[in-house]
Order: C-alpha cells, then sequence, then structure tokens
C-alpha cells in the first residue's frame, strides 16, 4: 500500500463500506477535525408518525436518518462535544492514525451501519420500539484495533498537509 495521509484514507474507504445510504466527510482545516455524516434511508412502510430529535413529527414514505463521527486532534479535546456525534475518535496530532487502526474503523463502522440498519427497520416496524439511535462501542472498537495491529504492517496515515 502506497503511503496515504488520514484524509485520503478515509476518502477511498468510504466507498468500500457497503452501505445503501450516504456517507460524507468533512474536514475543517481550522479546527483540525474531520466530520463523517452517515446517513440511512427506509421505507416507512406503515406511515408511523415519527418525531425526530428537536421535535418534528412526520409520517413520510422515506424516513432519513443522520449522524455523525468525530474525529479529532488528541491535542485539543476541549473542542469537542461528545453529546454531538455517536462517536468521538481522536488521532495523535500529525501522526494521525496507524494504518491498523484505520482499518480497525472501517471494519467495525460495516458492524455499526449493519446493525443500524437492521434496527432502524425494527423502529420503523414494531410501534412499540420508541427510540432508534446508533450504537458505538469504544471496548468492542479497541478489541478489533488490538487484533488488527497484529496482523497489519505498521504504517502511520499522517495529518494532511495543506
Amino acid at each position: 500500500m502506497a503511503k496515504k495521509d488520514l484524509l485520503s484514507f478515509l476518502e477511498e474507504n468510504i466507498d468500500e463500506l457497503d452501505f445503501d445510504g450516504k456517507i460524507d466527510l468533512f474536514w475543517n482545516k481550522r479546527e483540525k477535525t474531520f466530520e463523517m455524516e452517515v446517513t440511512f434511508y427506509a421505507e416507512n412502510k406503515i406511515g408511523q408518525m415519527i418525531e425526530d430529535a428537536q421535535g418534528i413529527a412526520s409520517s413520510e414514505p422515506i424516513i432519513s436518518f443522520s449522524d455523525s463521527i468525530l474525529f479529532y486532534d488528541e491535542k485539543n479535546p476541549a473542542a469537542v462535544d461528545e453529546d454531538a456525534y455517536f462517536a468521538c475518535l481522536s488521532y495523535a496530532g500529525k501522526k494521525g492514525w496507524s494504518l491498523a487502526r484505520g482499518k480497525a474503523f472501517f471494519s467495525y463502522l460495516q458492524i455499526v451501519l449493519d446493525n443500524g440498519y437492521s434496527d432502524l427497520l425494527d423502529f420503523l416496524n414494531d410501534s412499540d420500539k420508541e427510540v432508534f439511535e446508533l450504537t458505538w462501542s469504544n471496548e468492542e472498537f479497541e478489541k478489533i484495533v488490538a487484533d488488527a495491529t497484529n496482523n497489519t504492517p505498521k504504517q502511520e496515515l499522517s495529518y494532511p498537509r495543506f
């Protein structure tokens, strides 16, 4: 694998995910953050009245659900509002991430997306389910990182130069 920076690694691997929704990546150079917005689309077959986080109700036949992951410089954790994201992941300044951590991230993200889509369909088809949200487990993620570290060549995905 040719040497890549963290931004190009994230962009390229988003395209490799098996996901029918939409994933956008935003780079805030000034804040030194990346935000990955994940949007699910699902059919609301029974026309269930759904209220979003802002209290807006809808019974549209196709609903969308969006949430985000924040990647931030570990030297600037004060800029992070953890309640605004379903996951907040730090990187090591100019060093970025290891390739193993990057591969583990996309392995675990695929699991989160698969589970999230299944949970969203359950939510839409079961009127007893009152809340839908994506779930990220740092413990599960770190287990996958540990496994990837043992099976991936040592390489850094540095913070991009601009």
